[in-house]
């Protein structure tokens, strides 16, 4: 009798327990998609002064870059990053950047060499965000587009949106499609599940250090 409270309380609990087990499991698909989403934060299109590829990923950035620039929304495009990737390095490459990645990119999607130009500046985002600035207010210029991965909107948003507005320059934020993963299921594949958890870490890095 005096166990029958206890083994109440303990069946209450378990059960609890595994009901909300069960409802994540269930609901895990629109969790996860919300997860994801989040990480997103986009713009509406209109044309610009300039579209800038961000560094990091020059395929895909610079597929849907040079989609937007034959859309007619700008008139050329502008590559940044500096750093060499390793594996570059390793075969004795010291000098092709991430910029040079990008409009190598692009020359494949048939954008013309005369619609590329070349910012071999930024490490990191931040770092991206004030030589993109600088070249706008070098070249007056007051509306731009800057591309990058989806997932990565959020983080550029925080880092490029407050500085930008304060300096009297528009931009339009738009993410690419990844071709490694969908934005949908993200989860169901390795890189995805990276670069979820890479931009979560990064942003909040951003919060603490900004």
């Amino acid at each position: 009798m005096r166990n029958r409270p206890r083994l109440r309380k303990f069946l209450i609990i378990t059960g609890t327990l595994l009901l909300t087990l069960l409802i994540v499991y269930v609901a895990r698909r629109p969790i996860m998609r919300t997860v994801g989403n989040y990480l997103i934060e986009e713009d509406e299109l209109s044309t610009c002064e300039a579209l800038f590829v961000l560094s990091g990923n020059p395929n895909d950035r610079s597929l849907e870059a040079a989609r937007l620039l034959k859309a007619g929304y700008a008139p050329y495009i502008v590559c940044t990053g500096e750093v060499v990737p390793r594996l570059f390095e390793v075969i004795g490459d010291s000098t092709t950047d991430e910029a040079d990645l990008s409009r190598i990119s692009l020359l494949d999607a048939g954008v013309p060499d005369s619609k590329i130009e070349m910012l071999h500046i930024g490490t990191s985002t931040r770092e991206e965000s004030d030589a993109i600035l600088a070249y706008c207010k070098n070249k007056g210029l007051k509306k731009i587009m800057v591309v990058s991965d989806k997932f990565h909107t959020n983080r550029i948003n925080y880092a490029f949106r407050s500085i930008y507005d304060d300096a009297g320059v528009e931009m339009v934020l738009r993410g690419c499609p990844s071709t490694a993963y969908s934005e949908e299921m993200w989860w169901a594949e390795e890189s995805g599940l990276l670069m979820v958890n890479n931009e979560y870490v990064k942003l909040v890095y951003y919060h603490l250090r900004h």
